[in-house]
């Protein structure tokens, strides 16, 4: 009677391990996915915040103390106080240094994950195990540093130089030597983390380029898109066939504000508006051309959607960032889902014909492959001649530093 007693409990304890096992692996699984209720943290500099998301995890959370006594990052981090690209050994180096520091404190690095996961900035590696999501994450920043120090201090590699290049000639004296003062100034300072000196180079040359669009009207939800956002509680979604319909930007020819494909654009989108197709329109393009422009194209969509085709403010939202048709896209889900959109639903994408011809293309995704590394769409349907209809994909949560104009 005894042994049965005994082998019961001990059975008791392997089916209560067993229970908590699976509970934690399953809270564990559910952290993988973004969360919408996710709390940013700040570095206390905005444009960090919005390009090098991760530096600010690293900075602001617990494990900042372990990698401030690194010795080998900190070798690493006197390499960096120099205006150069950083060489692939040394970012081997930082991700070997960075393995062995999470290796060594779990709990820290056990959250600094969560809240990566959680983010949704790092959601093109959210398959990956921990490792390798890590790894990935730091190359990826770390090869947009490189990125902006070739384009805004070099003159080199830029994706779209006729759009976001710097505001002066980056090769000329002058500039030349306003790079060589900012190098001096960073060099000067006291830095307790090895990114820093490599992250404040990028930063400076971003604002010595005069390129801090980023972070003209963060955060969205509480600027811009704030009166629109606040009547979603009494939206009935139910009574829609789509919860939201994209306006695709068109860039002006000349110092227009608005050019004339964008006001067609917008009529079309009026005219679905008014059939109730949606409750809810997003203008999408940012202070693209000419270069330098005052104006940003979803800001003056909806100056003109509601001046002169009297479709109400508060059922529209501006994306004033993107600059391509890929990222109109990317940020018109990201708007979705940060403002609590259903987003299983099928969004609306609104443009002339030939422009959702084009949209609608093996060519175009191929293009997103390329410069987004995933689709931000899935299953798109031609609906009709102005507008296509698709399920919108989590992946466009995925901050690219690559972008610095708009991540």
């Amino acid at each position: 009677m005894l042994y049965f007693v005994f082998k019961l409990s001990g059975m008791l304890r392997c089916f209560f391990f067993i229970g908590f096992l699976v509970i934690s692996l399953s809270v564990h699984c559910q952290s993988t996915y973004p969360d919408p209720h996710y709390q940013f943290r700040s570095s206390g500099d905005k444009l960090q915040d919005r390009n090098f998301y991760f530096f600010t995890l690293l900075q602001t959370l617990p494990i900042s103390r372990q990698l401030e006594t690194d010795t080998g990052l900190a070798r690493l981090g006197k390499a960096y106080e120099q205006v150069r690209l950083l060489t692939s050994e040394e970012i081997k180096q930082a991700g070997d240094a960075l393995e062995r520091v999470m290796q060594q404190y779990p709990s820290p690095a056990a959250q600094l994950i969560d809240e990566m996961r959680k983010s949704g900035l790092f959601q093109l590696y959210e398959k990956e195990e921990d490792k390798t999501f890590l790894r990935k994450s730091w190359e990826n920043t770390a090869d947009a540093i490189n990125y902006i120090v070739n384009g805004y201090a070099n003159n080199l590699g830029m994706r779209y130089p006729a759009i976001d290049s710097a505001s002066a000639y980056v090769l000329s004296p002058a500039y030349k030597t306003t790079v060589q003062t900012l190098a001096g100034k960073i060099k000067k300072e006291k830095h307790k983390l090895f990114f820093q000196p490599a992250m404040k180079t990028a930063l400076g040359l971003l604002r010595l380029a005069k390129r801090t669009e980023a972070i003209s009207y963060e955060p969205l939800e509480q600027t811009l898109n704030k009166q629109t956002i606040a009547t979603f509680p009494a939206t009935d979604w139910d009574k829609y066939p789509y919860p939201v319909m994209l306006v695709l930007g068109a860039s002006p020819s000349g110092t227009e504000a608005i050019s004339d494909m964008a006001k067609s654009r917008c009529a079309i989108a009026a005219k679905l508006y008014e059939q109730k197709l949606a409750p809810y329109i997003i203008v999408s393009g940012g202070h693209v051309r000419p270069p330098g422009t005052r104006y940003a194209e979803g800001i003056e969509m909806k100056r003109y959607l509601t001046t002169e085709l009297k479709v109400p403010a508060n059922a529209i939202l501006v994306d004033p960032y993107a600059r391509h048709t890929t990222t109109n896209i990317r940020n018109a889900v990201r708007i979705m889902w940060r403002s609590g959109m259903p987003v299983d639903k099928r969004m609306m994408c609104v443009s002339d014909t030939w422009h959702l011809l084009y949209v609608n293309s093996p060519l175009f995704i191929q293009r997103c492959q390329t410069e987004l590394g995933y689709t931000p769409m899935n299953k798109i349907k031609q609906e009709d001649t102005s507008y296509l209809t698709f399920l919108p994909d989590l992946t466009s949560l995925h901050a690219d530093p690559h972008e610095p104009l708009d991540p």
